[in-house]
């Protein structure tokens, strides 16, 4: 009895090592496994809706104390909100990796309230408060796995979280934004969202005059959206357009960008299947352009959430647009810009890389608008 029972532990510990072993090796069946919520997506299931009149369904609002309005330490910049001209309505990128269900509550505590805030707020909506009050609505936002797989299940998580974002648009429009011209912002699923925005909501309707440009950060934005008066902005001062990079060294595989990104494009989901994709330099606001470390004007290394926000790093890395991607001389060792690079992917990094230039491109780009009296 004893001699089996050994047996049955010892095929049990092979067939162990023999799944671990195919995990390691099979990226796929890893997220399937770690990442892919237990059920398929059922709207009735769903966490309760954000009701937008209120405060507490925003992440960051301008007159209210909050993670966007901090600034980097020893720069000399300050938080501008309450004398800015402007508004930017940014979108939180995915901060929920459960599995239990395919959207997170607008209030998701834990792990993904700490990303938020800690992260999201501090390291992307807080460029913005210079040139810009912050409005950044917490949504019912799609679990990372809706960007692995390529299914209803994925593609309906991703239009739920959609209709938050709408939801919280028009009430930024119609309730809190007072007709002033705006930009809006994104960080991957929110430049997704974004960009749907862009093409359903803002394009061809008088928002589009308002509209100084769409920075939709770590998306798979297509260079050609089909739109009239909608390309890729070419210089940094010009307006109502779209800017997105998508930052990686080298090493870095890039078929998940430039082939399996997901998109919306002509009204739906898909990939991007090899549509040029938009890379606009933010060391010099080129499209495809390039530009030396020389041009850097500072990063920002992440650092603990209880730590002071960091000082900026001049001149850490280059940029070079490159098959629609943009390329960095980073390595994934350095000190402060390690955390969650993948295969060379820098995509958490997106604005860090960048943020002295990012801010300094708002302030220029909105002057541009304003001296113009509208879009150049």
């Amino acid at each position: 009895m004893l001699k089996k029972v050994l047996w049955v532990v010892g095929g049990l510990a092979v067939l162990a090592v023999l799944a671990g072993a195919f995990l390691y090796v099979n990226k796929p069946a890893q997220y399937y496994v770690l990442l892919k919520p237990w059920t398929g997506f059922d709207e009735a299931k769903a966490p309760p809706a954000p009701v937008y009149a209120l405060d507490d369904t925003w992440a960051a609002l301008p007159g209210r104390s909050d993670l966007a309005d901090v600034v980097p330490a020893g720069s000399g910049l300050t938080d501008n909100q309450s004398r800015a001209e402007v508004d930017v309505f940014f979108i939180h990128p995915t901060t929920y990796y459960g599995k239990a269900g395919w959207n997170a509550r607008y209030d998701e505590p834990g792990f993904s309230l700490d990303r938020l805030e800690s992260g999201v707020l501090r390291y992307q909506a807080s460029v913005f408060n210079g040139c810009c009050r912050v409005f950044a609505p917490r949504y019912r936002q799609a679990t990372v796995y809706a960007f692995i797989g390529k299914g209803d299940d994925e593609h309906a998580a991703l239009d739920f979280a959609y209709r938050d974002v709408l939801a919280a648009f028009r009430n930024f429009v119609a309730e809190r934004n007072d007709g002033r011209p705006f930009i809006l912002a994104g960080h991957s699923q929110g430049g997704l969202h974004g960009s749907r925005l862009l093409q359903e909501e803002i394009a061809g309707t008088p928002l589009a005059n308002r509209m100084i440009a769409a920075y939709l950060i770590g998306s798979a934005l297509p260079a050609d959206l089909g739109i009239a008066g909608i390309e890729p902005c070419d210089g940094p001062t010009a307006t109502g357009c779209t800017i997105n990079w998508n930052s990686m060294n080298a090493s870095a595989p890039r078929r998940g960008w430039v082939e399996q990104g997901t998109t919306w494009f002509t009204g739906a989901y898909r990939m991007l299947a090899g549509a040029p994709l938009t890379c606009v330099n933010p060391l010099n606001w080129v499209f495809g352009g390039a530009a030396e470390a020389s041009e850097n004007r500072g990063s920002l290394p992440f650092v603990g959430s209880d730590e002071v926000f960091p000082s900026p790093q001049p001149a850490l890395t280059g940029a070079a647009c490159d098959g629609g991607v943009l390329l960095v001389s980073l390595t994934g060792d350095e000190p402060g810009f390690t955390l969650g690079v993948r295969s060379g992917d820098f995509h958490i990094y997106d604005f860090n890389l960048f943020y002295m230039n990012i801010r300094a491109n708002l302030d220029e780009r909105v002057a541009a608008f304003l001296a113009a009296g509208g879009r150049s």
